[in-house]
């Protein structure tokens, strides 16, 4: 065992020692090794599953393609690669994890990509809260500058409202034309909320006031934006609430550039989307 491990082993908790089984197999099996494992897999599946994941491939291009009938299995091979290639990154990330609703949350995240097991990623699939605005990590109050990166037509403002019904201002991005002008006339009925073009997408540069709290969710571009704001950041420390699950990387490299932006945030993870394939994937981060 290494020393990346032990230290979990000895929490001795069920959930960390499946953790740990599986982070094993990432170190020890090739990577050539884990992308046949995850192909074999897929093919067993009945063709109606197959075929809807090929359609969520297909929707979201940064993960990879995947068409069966063209033996084109990109995804698998980029999937194959972040797990060997990041299993560090995937303990780390596990440890600094603030609670273990969140460590099931990973371990269900990986183990999906890994097994395709439905069952635990259905267990962990979150009920209670909208995506983003968890009321047991994410409090919000009557001083809040909330800013909403891909604001999905004005739909999380209303989640947002209807969770915490209370801010100072609102700053919204919305990522296509046809979603700015259909989000101007959503929010209307909001005072202080200003809607913004994404182009360039530097929120240190659009808002001069103190963000309390980010929410990202750029389809893939989630990196990008993150550096864009990096100033508000490492200066104000606001709560953030990113989409983790657009690419491959986002699920470790997201956490670890915060950390580097600015030490001290605590990471929770929440599940938001479908059993067969891991979609809504929120990283909650809170500084400490």
């Amino acid at each position: 065992m290494s020393k990346h491990t032990s230290k979990m082993a000895a929490m001795n908790y069920p959930i960390d020692a499946k953790f740990i089984s599986l982070i094993d197999d990432f170190k020890i099996i090739s990577q050539m090794q884990i992308y046949h494992l995850m192909i074999g897999r897929f093919k067993a599946f009945h063709t109606e599953t197959r075929g809807q994941f090929e359609d969520y491939c297909m929707a979201h291009p940064l993960l990879g393609s995947l068409n069966s009938e063209r033996e084109d299995f990109t995804v698998f091979e980029n999937r194959s690669k972040a797990l060997h290639d990041h299993w560090v990154d995937f303990v780390w990330l596990y440890q600094v994890l603030k609670d273990y609703r969140s460590r099931h949350v990973l371990f269900a995240f990986l183990n999906n990509w890994y097994y395709y097991d439905m069952n635990s990623l259905n267990a962990v699939r979150e009920s209670l809260y909208p995506a983003y605005f968890d009321m047991e990590v994410i409090r919000c109050g009557s001083d809040e500058v909330y800013v909403d990166v891909g604001a999905s037509v004005a739909a999380s403002v209303n989640k947002y409202m209807s969770t915490y019904g209370k801010y100072k201002h609102i700053y919204c991005y919305e990522l296509s034309p046809e979603n700015m002008k259909s989000s101007g006339e959503k929010l209307i009925k909001y005072k202080n909320v200003s809607l913004l073009d994404t182009g360039g997408m530097k929120i240190d540069d659009d808002i001069s006031e103190p963000a309390t709290f980010i929410k990202i969710n750029s389809d893939g571009l989630e990196q990008q934006t993150l550096l864009g704001c990096g100033g508000q950041i490492k200066n104000n420390k606001p709560k953030l609430a990113i989409a983790v699950h657009n690419n491959n990387e986002n699920i470790w490299k997201i956490p670890r550039m915060i950390d580097e932006i600015c030490p001290g945030y605590g990471f929770y993870l929440r599940y938001h989307g479908k059993a067969f394939c891991p979609t809504s994937l929120i990283l909650l981060a809170v500084c400490q």
